[in-house]
């Protein structure tokens, strides 16, 4: 279970404590004091989507709310006082109805605004995003003040009161431009594109944090001489995605928004991943649809047998098309382009130039599953030790997506303690996880000797280089299991992370490279066999001719919104 969950379940079961002590009738102040501490550790949680824009704060820990709200409501009718406790129940009782009806207002509220960026003649006209956070901590603080009222009846029913006041009209007012707003916000969506006349849509979907695979490509994406509209699912990983970049972002959360989206330009729609609601945007055959990915590895993510619902793959080399085949994933050769991995064309061939020998250190993540494990940052202090040990100046940049998980921290946090403490001892001037926003990947790749990374698109993309890498086993499969499942490990010094002495030897050899030519052979086998001097020119090319092979032109009959605009929401915002 996530630490998310178990602070639900904590406070949950504090607010069932409290309610069963207020019931009990014998110890009112206590019930109506943990009541107050559960109301106080939902703020904490909840305290950093108080300061954002969205609904997503909506109906949170609502059976804790409601235990609370309960439990208020016996406390206040069993102290037996004035007509001030008799209003203050009645409060806590209109606050737990407004509890109840927080993800319905959010959804009426979702449909009348949208979140929209660099579209001309659009973003002024779109409705303001609802801080629906403000409406859940009003109704907290409606609770709490409904908690207090249990020592101070006036002081704390007179808050609650003007609390409850003052929401009712913000919740009123928001509601009434909502639905008006809502009317015809899809057809305004939809003729500033038609005005704007996009050849070119980029489509995202993911869970939270997903915008790292988006910007993989945006250097490539924004250089484009058709500069794409970006059109994201998820209102949160919208905001996120234009913070990025100063391209088009337009969210579309629900199907009719999505068809709103369409203007009748669109030729082309480019795709980083296999996220669930892809084919919800793939319907649309009048478009070539083309998944690039975000990274070119032997992950199972690479040969995903959903790529091949897509009219054309783009991938680095031959080995990102043989993949699928190795994997019994039968998608025909045509599909197929090898466009190389143009984020690569900037990495030099040249050593770091620094004084110590340098290493990139670059675990993956731990994936979705335990399928998709191959990240070695258990083993993360081992490894970085054995650098160290070597006297080696070491880059750490962990995965970004181990960020997000607290036992992946942990690890994250041991790692940067080492680098740390050496340097301090030695003077050698490590780079830890704190630089991962000011380098890029390759000012790393260009920075470093070396690399030990894992089964992923880094290891890949580090070819280019040139130079010598490690590849970490966290599996217990045979030798050759795992070369004929991964064939990058070929190019590599193995390291079975299980056994101390591979990765002693494995991380020798990093010094006495002896396999220079099974790498430059690889290189062009994962990258592509594709000059120096024109690589980076080999992506744009293929977009442009994907948008001339399909000539949609503006006059093109379209289908009427009017007919989709009852689609049910698919998607919260």
């Amino acid at each position: 279970m996530s630490s998310s969950r178990l602070v639900s379940a904590g406070l949950t079961t504090a607010a069932v404590v409290a309610l069963l002590v207020a019931a009990a009738g014998t110890h009112v102040t206590i019930a109506a004091g943990v009541a107050l501490a559960v109301l106080l550790g939902i703020a904490v949680r909840l305290r950093r989507r108080f300061a954002s824009e969205g609904t997503s704060a909506m109906g949170a820990y609502a059976p804790a709310r409601l235990l609370v709200a309960a439990t208020l409501l016996l406390c206040l009718s069993s102290t037996g006082r004035d007509g001030w406790s008799g209003l203050a129940t009645v409060l806590a009782a209109m606050s737990a109805l407004a509890t109840s009806f927080e993800p319905q207002a959010a959804q009426v509220w979702r449909r009348g605004s949208r979140f929209v960026r660099n579209v001309p003649g659009l973003e002024a006209e779109m409705a303001p995003a609802r801080r629906g956070s403000l409406i859940v901590l009003g109704n907290l603080t409606i609770l709490a003040a409904c908690a207090l009222s249990v020592w101070l009846p006036v002081v704390g029913t007179v808050l609650a009161l003007v609390l409850a006041l003052a929401l009712t009209v913000v919740a009123g007012v928001w509601t009434r431009t909502s639905l008006a707003s809502a009317r015809n916000l899809d057809e305004r969506v939809h003729d500033a594109l038609a005005r704007l006349g996009p050849a070119l849509m980029v489509y995202l979907t993911g869970p939270g944090g997903t915008q790292y695979q988006l910007g993989v490509w945006l250097a490539q994406l924004e250089a484009l001489a058709e500069p794409p509209v970006i059109v994201v699912r998820e209102t949160p990983l919208a905001r996120r995605v234009a913070e990025m970049t100063g391209l088009p972002v337009v969210a579309a959360p629900t199907l009719a928004n999505l068809e709103a989206v369409h203007a009748p330009t669109f030729r082309v729609c480019l795709y980083v991943n296999n996220g669930a609601k892809n084919s919800h945007n793939i319907r649309y055959r009048e478009l070539t649809h083309v998944q690039l990915l975000h990274g070119d590895s032997d992950k199972p993510s690479s040969f995903n047998p959903v790529t091949a619902m897509f009219d054309k793959i783009f991938v680095a080399g031959e080995a990102g098309a043989d993949r699928y085949a190795a994997h019994g994933v039968d998608i025909p050769r045509e599909k197929f382009e090898i466009i190389g991995r143009p984020q690569v064309a900037d990495i030099t061939t040249a050593g770091s130039g620094n004084d110590d020998f340098t290493v990139l250190y670059a675990p993956t993540w731990s994936g979705f599953n335990s399928d998709n494990n191959f990240g070695s940052l258990e083993h993360g202090e081992d490894i970085v030790r054995l650098l160290l040990a070597r006297s080696w100046r070491v880059i750490f940049r962990p995965h970004p997506f181990s960020l997000r998980d607290p036992v992946s921290v942990g690890r994250i946090d041991a790692v940067a303690a080492l680098l740390r403490d050496d340097s301090s001892a030695t003077g050698r001037r490590h780079v830890g996880p704190e630089a991962q926003g000011e380098l890029s990947l390759v000012e790393c790749f260009n920075g470093s000797d070396a690399l030990v990374s894992d089964v992923s698109s880094v290891a890949a993309d580090y070819l280019y280089s040139e130079k010598p890498f490690v590849i970490t086993q966290v599996t217990d499969q045979e030798p050759q299991d795992f070369l004929a499942e991964f064939p990058l490990a070929g190019a590599a010094y193995v390291a079975r992370t299980s056994d101390p002495q591979s990765l002693r030897t494995a991380i020798d050899q990093l010094s006495h490279d002896v396999r220079r030519d099974v790498r430059l052979s690889m290189r062009t086998y994962y990258l592509g066999d594709i000059p120096r001097e024109t690589y980076a020119e080999a992506f744009p090319r293929a977009v442009a001719a994907l948008l001339e092979a399909n000539p949609r032109y503006a006059l093109e009959e379209t289908r009427p919104l009017g007919d989709i605009l009852d689609v049910e929401d698919d998607a919260q915002a």
